[in-house]
């Protein structure tokens, strides 16, 4: 297991060990959000579930063995407490367990777009709050590209911004997964007030 901070690569999320790891989920979507319910490890050992009820409120993880609960529930706050968001802040415990889930899920879509012969694509948008952008965008909406395209960003550029319904917003730009690099691309432009990625 590492023991150098390691960012997380779909959500961003810098972690001071990569023990930590989902490693199945269950869910169906309700009117205020996905209800569901993963599978967590620490060091490839079950250790409980992260679930949400789909009704608005923090994803909650309850352990697997009702005599260690509260260890368990501190071990993760502990580790929480050693990570860093992309905002540079040290986020909660809910938000981490979320990342945790959406670097589970995002794998499991890469890995099914390959098994499809394509690519993984992801729209970034970033939020506004009254005066203007927030600085924090997250993954609005996936879709799949050929391998043709995948492999020529100018066209899958043209054929994103040429497309009504795949053309960002000023506060949006897509990117590609690269699989030998390990990290998203950026295919359309970001918006002016995001600095790019750090290679």
């Amino acid at each position: 297991m590492p023991t150098t901070p390691v960012r997380l690569p779909h959500s961003g999320l810098l972690v001071p060990h990569t023990g930590y790891t989902v490693t199945s989920f269950t869910g169906h979507q309700t009117h205020d959000g996905v209800a569901f319910t993963a599978t967590l490890r620490l060091n490839k050992k079950a250790i409980g579930v992260i679930q949400n009820a789909g009704r608005g409120g923090p994803d909650t993880f309850y352990s697997n063995t009702a005599g260690d609960h509260r260890q368990k529930h501190q071990d993760l706050e502990d580790f929480a407490a050693l990570c860093t968001d992309p905002r540079g802040t040290t986020p909660t415990l809910d938000s981490v367990l979320s990342d945790l889930v959406a670097e589970y899920e995002t794998s499991r879509d890469i890995a099914r777009a390959a098994k499809r012969g394509n690519t993984l694509l992801r729209l970034m948008t970033d939020h506004e709050l009254g005066d203007g952008p927030m600085g924090w965008p997250s993954p609005a909406a996936y879709t799949e590209t050929s391998p043709a395209l995948a492999a020529d960003h100018e066209r899958l550029r043209a054929s994103l911004t040429e497309d009504e319904e795949l053309a960002p917003s000023a506060l949006a730009w897509w990117q590609i997964w690269d699989a030998t690099a390990g990290r998203w691309i950026d295919v359309t432009p970001r918006p002016a007030h995001l600095p790019a990625d750090p290679a």
